[in-house]
Parts: structure tokens; sequence; C-alpha cells
């Protein structure tokens, strides 16, 4: 067996601990703190202000217009769809996130800042059917992944393997459980050209605007195809530090 990397090993040690710090302060409910993004302000029980300084949702909330729709896939424990609820009274949220740990402490979040009338949660995963797959679980929460080689990633460990339910976006807004989104996010771990084929009607007749936080290659999960798919449908990519900002085309 290969000895790891002494740096490797003092990140592993770093991350196992802060995730058992934040699964405590979740369990207990023992600290929450304030936190702020672009003039937004919010609560959560995260111990630091994690997303927070990302390209991506600074672009989301300087492109939300009141009543708008934002569908964040891969909400993890909420800091997306946090501060696009606390933008505006009237924003609408839907939150996806798979792993059950991680959305429980999510529906914490939401309780705190009383958005409930205006986040809704999904305990679903987003992919290119409506099938039940394997969701492997990570000793590192917000690596949870369809793929078991990205839930592993960074020396973490799969935990736990449970059978969940995947539902296509297109289902979803044709069945009217989703509203159309006006905004989708998509950050789910190597997983998110499936969830671009699960939403190509969505794409192709309510043109929301796409977040895309693209995440390495990994045991055949290539989400650079998923560029080639979005310039299929007419999106303009803008490169920034974590993906892609999608622009649609015009109506």
């Amino acid at each position: 067996m290969l000895s790891r990397h002494p740096l490797s090993t003092l990140r592993h040690l770093s991350y196992s601990l802060h995730y058992t710090l934040v699964r405590r302060n979740y369990r207990h409910e023992l600290l929450t703190t304030t936190k702020h993004v672009d003039g937004v302000s919010f609560r959560s029980y995260e111990l630091y202000n994690r997303h927070g300084e990302d390209v991506l949702l600074h672009a989301l909330l300087s492109n939300l217009a009141p009543d708008e729709v934002v569908v964040d896939v891969g909400a993890n424990t909420g800091t997306y769809t946090l501060a696009a609820a606390a933008s505006h009274p009237r924003i609408r949220v839907v939150a996806v996130e798979p792993n059950a740990h991680v959305s429980e402490q999510l529906a914490a979040n939401i309780r705190l800042n009383e958005f409930e009338e205006r986040v809704t949660l999904l305990d679903c995963g987003l992919g290119n059917a409506d099938e039940t797959r394997t969701f492997h679980q990570s000793n590192y929460d917000e690596l949870g992944s369809f793929s078991s080689a990205h839930a592993s990633a960074w020396e973490a460990s799969i935990a736990e393997q449970v059978e969940i339910q995947m539902r296509r976006l297109d289902s979803l807004v044709e069945s009217g459980e989703v509203p159309p989104p006006d905004h989708l996010k998509i950050d789910v771990e190597g997983f998110g050209l499936a969830v671009l084929e699960g939403a190509e009607s969505v794409l192709r007749e309510h043109r929301p605007t796409l977040y895309f936080e693209v995440h390495d290659a990994r045991d055949g999960h290539d989400e650079s195809m998923a560029a080639e798919l979005l310039r299929d449908h007419g999106y303009r990519l803008i490169p920034v530090r974590e993906g892609w900002v999608c622009e649609p085309p015009e109506s």
C-alpha cells in the first residue's frame, strides 16, 4: 500500500476535522453566523462563508430580477440557494440535493432564514433518466456524487452507497413539480453533462441562464463535453474561475 505524501495527509486531516465539526454544529444547532455576499446577507450553520467568493455566485446575484426562479442543482448546504432567496422577497428557489445528510443541513439553513415558503427542497438527483441510481456518499460531504471516482477524490473515501431516485429536469418541469427556471446552477461533482442531457427541453424552450461548475474528468465522466451540448443550443460560454457562465440565445 502506497503511503500518502505528508501534504496530502495534512490536507486529509484538516478536511476530516472540518467536516466533523460542521456535522456536530448542525446536529446540535450550536452556532450560526451571518454571511455576506454582494450586499446580500443570510445566516447559516456553516463555520465560514463557504462558496461565498465564487464568481458563479456573484454572476447569479448580478443577473437576478424579482419574481424569477432559480434551480440550484447540487445545492449542498445552500450558499447559492440562501443568497438568491435573500436577494429579493419574490425570488423563488428550487434546491436539489441528493445527499440525505447534506439535505438535512440545507433544510436547517432554510428554516433558520425562514425561507420555507419560497425555497423548495428536493432530495432527489438530477440526470438524464427517470430511474433509481446508486449515489456515493463521501466522507467529505461536499464530494458526494453519482460518480464514485469524484466521491473519492482529494484523499476522500466513499462512506456509503445508497439508491436514490434520479429525475430529469425536463420531467419535473413538464409535470409542474418545478416551475420553468430563469437561472440554472449546476455543481454535481462530474455529473453535469447528464444533468444537461435531461434538461434539453428546458434549455430549448425556457432558455435559463446557466452557472456551470466544471470538475476534472474522472472514471468516464468528462464535463468538457457539456460545452458542445450548450453551444448546440445556442449558448455563449463565458469562462470564469469555477467553470462557465452560460448566456442563452436571444429569444
